[in-house]
């Protein structure tokens, strides 16, 4: 089959501009080849997405099989929001309706074949070898490099995942995973799911979009997601864009930045309207929305050049 890197996400009403946004972390500069509209960067920042939203009728967002099953018939997915412009990303563009579940009845699998079957580990790469970029997006069909690029490397004779942001003055890296279930060939997006990914960093290479390491949840496009964060400057927060609109669900000013030079691991779930930000095993804090029903999971590292990741996983919590 030949690959697909997005799929379907309509909104509620004729085109018009995208939602105004508000923001209250750093600014932040638009990724390397988007044209994303005054999107002023907060803990995830705008993509360089291809394709278009559509703007017919829909259902509410998120409408959903349950996270029993993925059933004979697909979903709409809806943003509920105005319709936005069409440079706005999202992993959900093209035609046909998507499978909704939690990763333990649709796993984290791309269209060719079974990998990374839940975890990418880059068991599957040579040390130096290109993954995947922003500017050639569709090297593979599981994930979505939207800015930077990827590459695998060799740490200590464990393979790993190297990330190079947009530049080095600017250094946005971010990719998203694009499950898909082969039984019905289509898009999957997920109900209740956590995603953890492990990192490791020798320095800040710059000073743009509050630097820091990032983990998406419910992304179901650049403007509606959920998004937990540890930064350079020790903030630690869970924060919803719907809309386009930043809420800060909560925020920790205090808790510390991670520390150089040594492994961490950052996990984010979400089950219900509750979610959860895990630092290094450690519950950090809790919050409660239920703006978002369904969506991917990804990555988002700023200003920490050459950084290290492994382990990337999405599963059911």
């Amino acid at each position: 089959m030949q690959q697909i890197k997005g799929w379907l996400l309509i909104a509620l009403v004729s085109m018009v501009p995208a939602c105004a946004v508000s923001d209250g972390d750093q600014d932040g500069a638009q990724y390397a080849g988007s044209a994303s509209p005054g999107d002023t960067g907060s803990d995830d920042g705008d993509g360089g997405g291809s394709g278009e939203i559509g703007a017919l009728p829909g259902e509410t967002n998120g409408g959903s099989e349950g996270a029993g099953g993925t059933g004979a018939e697909g979903v709409t997915l809806t943003t509920g929001c105005p319709a936005y412009h069409n440079d706005v990303y999202s992993p959900y563009i093209g035609y046909g309706d998507v499978s909704t579940g939690t990763p333990a009845v649709l796993p984290w699998r791309g269209v060719a074949g079974t990998y990374p079957d839940a975890v990418e580990d880059f068991r599957a790469y040579s040390a130096g070898q290109q993954i995947e970029c922003g500017a050639n997006k569709n090297a593979r069909d599981y994930l979505d490099v939207t800015a930077g690029c990827l590459k695998a490397v060799s740490k200590n004779g464990n393979a790993a995942g190297e990330i190079h942001g947009t530049s080095v003055s600017e250094g946005y890296y971010r990719s998203l995973a694009l499950p898909y279930d082969s039984e019905h060939e289509r898009a999957a997006a997920w109900t209740d799911l956590g995603v953890e990914y492990k990192f490791f960093y020798s320095q800040w290479t710059s000073n743009v979009s509050g630097p820091g390491f990032k983990i998406f949840a419910r992304y179901l496009s650049e403007y509606d997601l959920y998004v937990g964060s540890w930064r350079q400057d020790g903030v630690v927060q869970i924060q919803k864009k719907q809309c386009g609109v930043y809420t800060v669900l909560q925020r920790n000013s205090h808790f510390g930045p991670p520390a150089p030079n040594m492994w961490h691991t950052i996990r984010f779930e979400v089950q219900g309207n509750e979610q959860r930000l895990y630092l290094d095993g450690q519950l950090a804090m809790t919050t409660h929305d239920d703006s978002i029903k369904t969506g991917t999971a990804g990555i988002r590292i700023d200003s920490a050049e050459s950084s290290l990741i492994d382990d990337w996983k999405v599963y059911a919590p």
